[in-house]
């Protein structure tokens, strides 16, 4: 993993970025902790340009997006050109509309990505699929996220794991990523641990109970380009979250 390749989901402090005096002074604080990247998500109304002059201020690189599925449908071009002058190349849908979380609506979800991912391909921009737990529901023996997967093209569309969600659902982060190897650019990264009640929530990197040292080593393996920090629910200032994960993963797993 190198530090450059660290960045910072934005949607972690949305409730700091409804302004564009907000977005200044938020992303100068993402500067200011180490990042060098960030993933946008979350923010309030800016102009592309004007957002990508205040990540240029303060040297952060556009490393992916969160665009929602829809407006992918019936704004691709608008969204295409956001992209351009960003400077980023990668989209992740956050998550799949509720008309498609069934058998059929994988398969239908999965033909709508390839055409859509042909298209951002030939942009030069690189389509993904963020998951969260309930992609993990299974028919006929099989989860709608491998669903997914199996018919949708690589050549179209990547895989987004959320670490967290994955061991929501059930399963082992560790085992999915390294099973996408050549096929997962970008990796969400959060912890996740036991707070009063039994309850289990959102933690900081290397705070939590997940196994880091072998989900970084799947990511090393399966070809991951960006390890971006998420925590979409802090128990303290989300920027000393952030920072904390962030000083973990420079710790202790830098190439």
């Amino acid at each position: 993993m190198k530090k450059d390749k660290i960045a910072a989901q934005l949607y972690t402090l949305r409730e700091f970025l409804k302004t564009e005096e907000d977005i200044f002074y938020s992303l100068k604080k993402v500067s200011e902790i180490g990042f060098q990247a960030v993933q946008i998500s979350g923010i309030g109304k800016i102009e592309p340009k004007r957002l990508k002059e205040i990540c240029d201020e303060f040297d952060l690189k556009v490393c992916a997006t969160h665009i929602p599925f829809e407006r992918l449908k019936t704004e691709l071009d608008n969204v295409v050109e956001e992209h351009k002058i960003l400077g980023c190349s990668h989209i992740a849908i956050p998550s799949a509309p509720s008309e498609y979380r069934s058998e059929e609506g994988a398969l239908k979800f999965a033909q709508e990505c390839n055409k859509i991912g042909k298209k951002l391909k030939e942009e030069g921009i690189t389509l993904s699929y963020h998951n969260h737990s309930f992609e993990f529901k299974k028919y006929g023996g099989k989860t709608w996220l491998e669903i997914l997967i199996e018919n949708s093209s690589p050549e179209y569309l990547m895989i987004e794991i959320d670490t967290y969600w994955v061991q929501f659902a059930g399963a082992n982060p560790e085992k999915w990523i390294r099973s996408l190897e050549g096929r997962i650019l970008l990796v969400h990264l959060k912890d996740m641990g036991m707070i009063e009640d039994f309850k289990q929530t959102m933690f900081e990197v290397g705070y939590g109970n997940l196994d880091w040292d072998g989900i970084i080593a799947s990511c090393n393996e399966a070809g991951v380009e960006w390890y971006i920090i998420e925590q979409d629910v802090c128990q303290r200032s989300p920027f000393e979250s952030l920072k904390m994960s962030f000083d973990f993963l420079t710790k202790n797993y830098l190439d």
